[in-house]
């Protein structure tokens, strides 16, 4: 902001003085209602990024049993001769395994630390 044309001290009188400190507040106060009205905003967009989270993963879960379940019934039917040649590829290739993820809502408490401005430990 740039700085307001002053006159000198000595002229100044104590309206003035407190007319401009007056002045600093209501931009002070103005400063504090924008930064409230964004950070609003920034929630409503974890928010929003958090539901969309949630449906990819019930959309990739549901697709994944989809798949699961067209493995089986090939399987049963005998049309997947070659699909167990691949899966043993696909062991070898890759021997981590990633465990099950347990059903429920993890981390339903809220903490404070947790919303820390988005910045990771290791970028400060």
């Amino acid at each position: 902001m740039p700085p307001a044309i002053e006159a000198p001290p000595e002229t100044e009188g104590p309206a003035e003085i407190i007319e401009r400190a007056r002045l600093q507040a209501d931009v002070a106060r103005q400063r504090v209602r924008l930064a409230k009205e964004e950070l609003k905003r920034a929630r409503k967009r974890l928010k929003e990024a958090k539901r969309e989270a949630r449906r990819a993963r019930k959309f990739a879960t549901l697709a994944r049993k989809d798949w699961k379940k067209a493995r089986r019934q090939a399987r049963k039917d005998g049309t997947g001769a070659s699909e167990p040649q691949q899966e043993a590829q696909t062991r070898t290739s890759n021997p981590r395994r990633k465990s099950k993820v347990k059903s429920g809502r993890r981390g339903t408490r809220r903490s404070g630390a947790r919303l820390g401005g988005g910045k990771s430990r290791a970028a400060k």
